[in-house]
């Protein structure tokens, strides 16, 4: 026990030094985002006989994120971590004879796009109730798609047969992982102790695709400790 109070004590000496700097904040949000990327089927003009791709997503879906956040004491600069979740939904329904005895059927089913976001970011308060922040993210989308060939060459039979295959793609079995940046706003209009209520929005650029990828808009809730 002798052996464990001294670093103990310097452990609570450290934190009593740094919370006499500092305050932290637990933020949350949840609200509207819009997703450019998502339209990005081609029309069956264009793609080679037999082939038939369901792909897209709603543009509009919801968002959702939690931050931990350092507000240095005697500036107005903060610095911290966030985790969000962008999700976007694609209702699909469709019916078609695609061989002499196959007839595919799709009634009412939803395919889903979801972003999973890990940020690191930086704001600088304008005032007690408007803050810009900017900052950079790791994203690992998931991409639920269902395509169908009525010609495909099946690798494992060597044969040529129809195909339907539905998938999930994702950063495990596609390496389907990216990073960008964002720019945001937040403006803060309730306040009660150590609870504020505001409104966030945030603009994400995604470095593979080289444009602005999402913009949100959620109301958030701070609460400073």
């Amino acid at each position: 026990m002798r052996k464990l109070l001294f670093p103990t004590c310097l452990l609570l000496f450290v934190f009593n030094a740094i919370h006499a700097q500092h305050t932290f904040e637990l933020n949350v949000n949840y609200g509207v985002a819009g997703n450019f990327q998502l339209d990005y089927e081609q029309p069956q003009s264009e793609v080679p006989g037999g082939f038939v791709s369901f792909y897209n997503k709603n543009f509009l879906g919801s968002i959702g994120g939690i931050e931990f956040q350092w507000n240095i004491k005697d500036s107005k600069a903060s610095i911290g971590v966030s985790y969000d979740r962008e999700s976007h939904i694609g209702e699909k329904n469709y019916s078609q004879l695609i061989g002499n005895d196959t007839y595919l059927e799709i009634i009412d089913f939803k395919l889903r796009h979801i972003n999973e976001m890990y940020s690191i970011f930086y704001k600088r308060r304008l005032s007690e109730k408007l803050l810009l922040t900017g900052g950079a993210f790791f994203v690992n989308p998931k991409m639920q798609e269902i395509e169908y060939y009525t010609n495909a060459f099946i690798n494992s039979t060597q044969t040529i047969a129809t195909l339907v295959s539905i998938q999930e793609r994702n950063g495990s079995n596609s390496n389907l992982v990216d990073a960008g940046f964002f720019i945001g706003a937040e403006y803060y209009f309730y306040k009660s102790g150590k609870f504020q209520v505001g409104i966030q929005s945030r603009l994400f650029h995604t470095t593979s695709l080289g444009v602005f990828e999402t913009i949100t808009l959620t109301p958030k809730l701070r609460y400073t400790f």
